[in-house]
């Protein structure tokens, strides 16, 4: 039976109201708080019936107590008892005497009992005083390391304010700085931000320099760009292509600018013979005279010098002389002017139109080189004005993501500090609880938000059978301390006479055992002891289940060694262990089953050839 049984069953036995209805396992909690449980163990063994008044004496009290007479009380009542008693002795008779005697032979019994139970009390009491001062000596350092915690801790949390009404200061000063900067960013003459400022001028700046790079254009390209552009239209200008200078030549010329070159080309090389026989003529001509004027100047040299022959025969062989070589001449001259002149001419007709090509083509990539030098500058100056404008894009985006960035850290520092508000407020409801508050004030009533100490009234109160009052007071709360701590010692020495009386009843209960075990035991012939009480179908019964049981246990060992030595079996001997691998395969994998069949037929054959 556990404790919280053996309180329902005490209450039971004192006719407690609505004991019947309790829940035994309910009491089990009180049982194990060490202070309440010896008290609890004493009430339940000691007190009984005889410790309880009954209504009719309740009644005869309060009868008593209303009738006015007066109640007799501490000494008066010793008093009264002492001489009610004293007339009672002459009347005792020796039978009560002796009844008498017992019964405080036995109270002395049972106060020696209870002697020896308080001495035992006092030395666990004793014991649990000196360990609850030694545990107290080894609190001692444990509170000096405490408190220097606790002066460290104050000194961090000081050190750890300070540095936070830094930062909030700080935050206070920068949140400050940026409402007077959106503050002052409202007057669009003077606004902090580039998104703020008037874009007006710069527009009409860019603007009037688009209109001025167009002027520049209009002059430095004259009106037969576009064809050679690849256009018609003479007011739309394309930059000409300069990743292959060799098709810029052909790019933009038309069909009849073509066909005159070719015409034009022709025709000079059909009049280039006639040219060059006319030019080699003249020069011919030339160097006859040029050779004429020498040869008439070494003559008239010749004669102013007397170089002559005076004879005359020698002056008529010498001319045949000079007519024979002028004749030779005359016949090489013929065959050069007749058979190679006509050739080389060919040959350097040919070679003169490549000349002209070149020239030509010579003069286009000049007229190229100007348009694509002008196209340079052109394309440096388009450059200079997308670069203004995509830094002020980028201008515009740096300042967009600081601002991102500054709305983002405005609204974690709201949320951070709106979190330590609601924490604050938490601490601060927390504080203001009255139970941690210390009254500097003394007061007479109890505050009826002192949850602590209405809860404690409720407690040490009698039962509810006070009356209700409109305010607690202290007063009436010592005065209520003072009553409950009247009925525990009460309680106490009730119960401690209760566990008394309990023991001598136990005691009395055992004797009266032992005597009817003596009585029904009487004589017994048995050899293992006392006799069987047990029925022979029960003891059957159990004797057949015990044999079942080792039957079957004695089974199960048998099929656990037979097992074992199958295993043994299967692991020494391989040929097994592959039957049992080929079982596996037959039921798991049959195309593996297959090639392991196949495998073994090939070594059966291998070995019946061999």
């Amino acid at each position: 039976m556990n404790d919280g049984r053996k309180l329902k069953e005490t209450l039971k036995r004192l006719d407690y109201p609505e004991a019947q209805e309790l829940q035994a396992e309910a009491f089990d909690w009180l049982f194990e708080n060490d202070a309440v449980a010896p008290f609890l163990d004493w009430f339940i063994d000691n007190v009984g019936p005889a410790n309880v008044l009954s209504r009719q004496e309740l009644a005869e009290f309060h009868t008593l107590e209303s009738s006015g007479d007066g109640v007799l009380e501490g000494e008066k009542l010793n008093t009264a008892l002492r001489s009610s008693n004293t007339g009672d002795e002459d009347d005792l008779s020796p039978e009560k005497l002796k009844d008498d005697i017992e019964a405080m032979e036995e109270e002395l019994h049972r106060a020696q009992k209870n002697r020896k139970s308080l001495l035992q009390l006092r030395n666990k009491l004793s014991l649990h005083h000196t360990s609850l001062t030694h545990q107290l000596t080894k609190l001692t350092p444990v509170e000096s390391q405490t408190e220097s915690q606790y002066k460290n801790m104050l000194e961090n949390s000081q050190e750890d304010n300070f540095k936070v009404n830094t930062s909030l200061d700080d935050l206070n000063k920068t949140i400050t700085e940026l409402v007077a900067l959106s503050t002052k960013s409202l007057d669009t003459q003077h606004a902090p931000f580039m998104s703020q400022q008037p874009l007006q001028a710069f527009h009409q700046s860019e603007e009037s320099y688009t209109q001025a790079l167009k002027q520049f254009t209009k002059r430095q390209f004259f009106e037969g760009i576009a064809q050679l552009a690849g256009h018609n239209e003479g007011s739309r200008y394309e930059l000409l292509e300069v990743s292959e200078p060799g098709s810029l030549v052909i790019r933009g010329e038309q069909c009849h600018v073509t066909e005159a070159d070719c015409e034009e080309l022709a025709r000079l090389k059909t009049l280039y013979p006639t040219s060059q026989r006319g030019y080699m003529k003249a020069l011919l001509e030339e160097s006859r005279v040029t050779a004429a004027h020498r040869l008439a100047e070494k003559r008239l040299d010749s004669i102013s010098h007397q170089l002559y022959p005076r004879d005359v025969h020698s002056l008529s062989e010498k001319l045949e002389q000079c007519e024979r070589q002028k004749n030779a001449a005359l016949n090489q001259a013929v065959q050069i002017w007749e058979s190679e002149i006509p050739r080389l001419l060919e040959v350097n007709a040919s070679l003169q139109a490549t000349h002209i090509l070149s020239g030509d083509y010579n003069l286009k990539i000049a007229r190229q080189d100007y348009f694509t030098s002008k196209q340079d500058k052109l394309i440096e100056l388009l450059s200079v004005q997308r670069a203004r404008k995509e830094f002020l894009d980028m201008a515009y985006e740096v300042e967009a993501h600081h601002h991102r960035a500054t709305h983002r850290l405005m609204t974690a520092s709201t949320k951070l500090l709106q979190q330590d508000l609601t924490m604050h407020h938490r601490s601060m409801g927390f504080l203001s609880d009255p139970d941690l508050n210390i009254n500097t004030e003394t007061r007479s009533t109890v505050d009826s938000r002192d949850q602590t100490v209405n809860r404690l009234h409720e407690m040490i109160g009698l039962g509810g059978k006070q009356e209700q009052q409109l305010f607690l007071t202290y007063s009436g709360l010592l005065e209520d301390s003072r009553v409950f701590v009247n009925r525990l010692s009460s309680l106490r020495d009730n119960l401690r006479l209760a566990w008394d009386s309990q023991e001598g009843r136990l005691a009395s209960l055992e004797r009266n055992l032992t005597q009817c075990e003596n009585m029904v035991y009487a004589g017994s012939t048995t050899k293992d002891g006392q006799p069987v009480l047990t029925p022979p179908a029960i003891l059957d019964g159990i004797a057949q289940l015990e044999k079942m049981l080792e039957d079957l246990t004695q089974g199960m060992m048998d099929l656990m060694g037979d097992y074992n030595n199958k295993l043994k079996t299967l692991k020494s001997d391989p040929l097994l262990s592959e039957q049992r691998q080929l079982f596996v395969y037959f039921f798991t994998e049959p195309v593996q089953l297959k090639r392991q069949l196949q495998s073994l037929s090939q070594q059966l054959q291998a070995l019946t050839i061999s």
